[in-house]
């Protein structure tokens, strides 16, 4: 009985308390000193729009993805992280056209984490 509750201990750690996560992401007018400046959810054509993602349980260093979206188009980019409890990361693209656009984190695996939505006025 007692190596029945360590296994499922195990198994319950090991795949949901330190898997990957994404604890936020936060979409602003810049990047500094590792935290959004101007942030928002809505920006102007032209705008060099960054999304940063906060990550908690990196175990190794792997990869994810921002998947930036919008009228069907994507622009994948990968970003390198390593292990740490909380690690955040960023990129940014340039948002030429109006609409709505939605920011994507995926995994190494390409499995949907996280999204954040913003709009182009």
């Amino acid at each position: 009985m007692r190596s029945l509750i360590i296994f499922f201990l195990f198994v319950f750690f090991s795949t949901s308390s330190f898997a990957l996560d994404v604890e936020s992401i936060v979409c602003g007018l810049g990047v500094k000193n590792r935290a959004v400046i101007k942030k928002s959810d809505e920006f102007k054509v032209g705008d060099k729009v960054y999304c940063m993602s906060v990550l908690k349980n990196v175990k190794n260093e792997k990869f994810i993805i921002n998947r930036w979206i919008s009228d069907e188009i994507k622009y994948d980019i990968k970003l390198n992280t390593k292990p740490s409890f909380r690690f955040r990361t960023w990129s940014y693209k340039t948002v030429y056209h109006k609409g709505v656009w939605k920011m994507e984190v995926l995994d190494d695996k390409g499995n949907l984490i996280k999204e954040k939505i913003f709009v182009v006025k």
